[in-house]
């Protein structure tokens, strides 16, 4: 009997241990005691996403006691979010957004890491598995050939090369043009993903002009890419002369003193211009001193397109202010454009050099020359009387003909009025001359893009 009594104080003391050990080893650093850890419903252990893209990290979460936190780490992407509980709720819904670095490889897989820890020091991990199959980017297309602005004659054969790819799969090309009675389209092999189109075609007869030629590529995801070519065929007008007028340039939209473009030397299909253009000053390009017949400019119903329109809209520059060489090809209705790189100092004076200017002792002396008044940045203008002769050039300086000395590209004698024609300089650099051509016009030189314009008043 005594033996029976004492294992069962035994027994007691061992039980009263063992629930004094569970209750410490339960209990979390702020003296709650929870056994049951959170739980998680809803939740995506596998998301799709793409560079540059945002997904979310969603789910439902509850807990008997209050959720304390949830941390979401990935270091790779520099992910580290903790989502710290202030009311300590017993649910909580998760919804985080975070956007892939756009410098993240396309097709890789990532691992991040979600623990969510209650009031009781419990905690539940969690892998994502985040993997970048999403196709949100067009297919990349390029014409090899023809080259834009290429002229055909009828029978001629024209080779059309298009080279294709895209960073997943392609689904199809199609390359199609009306005019020459072309519509192909090339359905890809599964996992193909670069294709190059090469097709040969006989000029037909029955049409002269523009033909657009349009590719189109398209991918698994429905991503599509479309360019245009534009050629020439059997014989077109020859454009000989054609004008920018506008805001920007001198004269403003008066078309009868709108600046002379030059033909490109290295494609005389291209007319070149140069001026300082300022925002919402936009320009047009005119093939003739006059708004008819030729006034190229933004179809009003597709600012992406050129027409030959009374009605066409001015063209723009996002760049802003500043200088720009643009181009403009009258035959397939292109334009580019191209910011200039400023790499002169401002000059505060500026001075006409010569003779025959009525109401100035002006012969070729630098001390008597023509102050001019700045027009701009890098602009000088000054009205002025011609007599029956006149010479005329420019320098920077009234104490002498250095260090700024600057004449034209081509000197001699002239017809007036001279539109934008180039200068040069340098000591002994041509001056110009105007014989029996009196009368009051006004003078206007750019010294950074040494073009000088010379209109009556």
């Amino acid at each position: 009997m005594k033996y029976n009594f004492i294992n069962s104080i035994f027994l007691s003391l061992t039980v009263l241990v063992f629930s004094l050990t569970c209750i410490v080893s339960c209990e979390s650093a702020d003296g709650i005691i929870d056994v049951t850890n959170p739980e998680v419903s809803n939740f995506s252990e596998s998301i799709s996403s793409a560079p540059g893209l945002e997904f979310k990290f969603e789910g439902e979460i509850t807990d008997q006691i209050g959720i304390a936190s949830v941390n979401i780490y990935y270091a790779d992407w520099f992910l580290d979010k903790e989502i710290v509980m202030n009311e300590k709720p017993k649910e909580y819904t998760l919804n985080y957004k975070f956007e892939v670095p756009e410098d993240a490889i396309p097709a890789s897989s990532h691992t991040v890491k979600v623990d969510i820890t209650d009031l009781g020091g419990n905690i539940v991990s969690m892998d994502v598995l985040v993997t970048l199959d999403v196709d949100i980017t067009n297919p990349v297309l390029a014409f090899i050939n023809p080259v834009a602005g290429t002229k055909f004659a009828i029978g001629d054969v024209m080779s059309i090369n298009v080279n294709v790819s895209d960073d997943f799969e392609l689904q199809s090309i199609q390359v199609k043009s009306e005019l020459i009675h072309l519509e192909d389209v090339i359905d890809m092999s599964a996992g193909e993903n670069t294709y190059s189109y090469s097709k040969e075609i006989e000029i037909p007869a029955g049409y002269e002009g523009s033909v657009i030629i349009e590719a189109t590529a398209t991918d698994m995801q429905g991503n599509a890419e479309t360019e245009t070519v534009t050629v020439l065929v059997g014989s077109s007008n020859q454009f000989t002369d054609v004008y920018l007028v506008g805001g920007s340039v001198w004269y403003g939209w008066d078309p009868t003193k709108a600046t002379k473009m030059w033909q490109d030397p290295n494609d005389d299909n291209w007319f070149v211009g140069e001026f300082y253009y300022k925002t919402g000053d936009d320009i047009k390009f005119i093939g003739q001193l006059d708004w008819a017949p030729l006034n190229w400019g933004l179809d009003p119903s597709d600012s992406s397109k050129m027409i030959n329109s009374q009605d066409t809209g001015a063209i723009g520059f996002p760049d802003g202010d500043g200088y720009y060489t643009v181009k403009f090809n009258p035959y397939v209705l292109e334009y580019s454009y191209e910011k200039m790189t400023v790499d002169i100092t401002e000059k505060e004076n500026m001075y006409i050099m010569g003779k025959g200017f009525v109401g100035y002792n002006l012969d070729w002396n630098p001390a008597d020359a023509i102050a001019m008044i700045k027009d701009g940045p890098y602009v000088f203008s000054m009205e002025v009387e011609f007599s029956e002769a006149v010479d005329l050039k420019f320098i920077g300086q009234n104490d002498g003909w250095g260090p700024y000395d600057s004449g034209f590209e081509i000197g001699g004698e002239m017809l007036l009025p001279l539109n934008y024609v180039k200068g040069v300089i340098g000591d002994g650099s041509p001056d110009v001359k105007f014989l029996e051509q009196p009368g009051r016009y006004k003078i206007t030189f750019d010294y950074f893009l040494l073009r000088t314009t010379i209109q009556p008043l």
